[in-house]
């Protein structure tokens, strides 16, 4: 039987997650109905210069991370991404930055408007780790809840092999550590470009394409538009640019 749910989620603040809106109940997953609209003209965040300067010194400093990491190992590359991410991203709310509901932003967006909430954070540190060169296979979006309160929350899985226990990369908790380790978070299912799984005894069991997800796929091409951007923008040598076509800028009056 297929009932909605909307979950209330504390990723260091409440709201209602209208993403996915989804957990997982034996072999069955039970969904929400939101479905996030991409950012209007009429309703994109305007900008003073001093933010715009603010953006394209984050957007530079991401860009100096992917280019003086790629040679560390995968565990330093972790470190790295997961550390600038919570240090350089402000938590806020989808309503307050977006005005909706729900909103995936790419990382881009994100870096741009220098905040986010719990899934901004872990996707940003997704895509740029893919950048980094580490392989689609270790990395996947972990839904779970906060076992005190079962609130939802969004984090980031690595698995160094198939048979590994993930260790979780979160904008809650500076340290990555192995999930078994997170006492904290209950841990409901995975996501990554493939496909959809729940975890069967610490161990993914695929249970669906990623077709019913709908923020992921025009996310993903959001991403790879930009990830080819900034490449070209790199190889040029030209400095970064903003790239969210929504974001309108105002200069003060004189």
């Amino acid at each position: 039987m297929i009932k909605r749910y909307a979950l209330i989620s504390k990723c260091s603040g409440e709201r209602v997650i209208r993403f996915l809106s989804a957990i997982v109940l034996g072999c069955g997953i039970v969904w929400g109905s939101a479905v996030a609209a991409p950012q209007t003209q009429n309703t994109a965040p305007i900008q003073t210069s001093l933010q715009r300067q603010d953006a394209l010194q984050r957007i530079s400093d991401w860009r100096a991370l992917i280019s003086e990491s790629s040679h560390l190992s995968d565990h330093e590359k972790l470190r790295r991404v997961n550390d600038f991410f919570n240090r350089t991203i402000r938590y806020g709310e989808d309503i307050d930055i977006w005005k909706k509901a729900d909103y995936w932003a790419s990382p881009m967006e994100t870096l741009e408007m220098g905040m986010g909430d719990c899934e901004d954070f872990a996707l940003a540190k997704f895509f740029t780790l893919q950048q980094l060169g580490i392989a689609d296979s270790h990395l996947r979006m972990v839904y779970a809840t906060q076992t005190s309160t079962q609130q939802a929350h969004m984090v980031l899985g690595y698995w160094a092999d198939a048979d590994a226990q993930p260790v979780v990369l979160d904008n809650l908790e500076n340290a990555i550590l192995p999930i078994a380790q997170r006492n904290d978070l209950a841990v409901r299912f995975a996501f990554d470009e493939l496909g959809l799984y729940s975890f069967d005894h610490e161990r993914l069991q695929r249970v669906s394409g990623v077709g019913q997800l709908p923020n992921w796929q025009p996310l993903l091409q959001r991403a790879k538009r930009e990830e080819a951007e900034v490449a070209a923008n790199q190889a040029n040598g030209t400095p970064p640019n903003l790239m969210m076509s929504a974001l309108r800028t105002t200069e003060p009056k004189r």
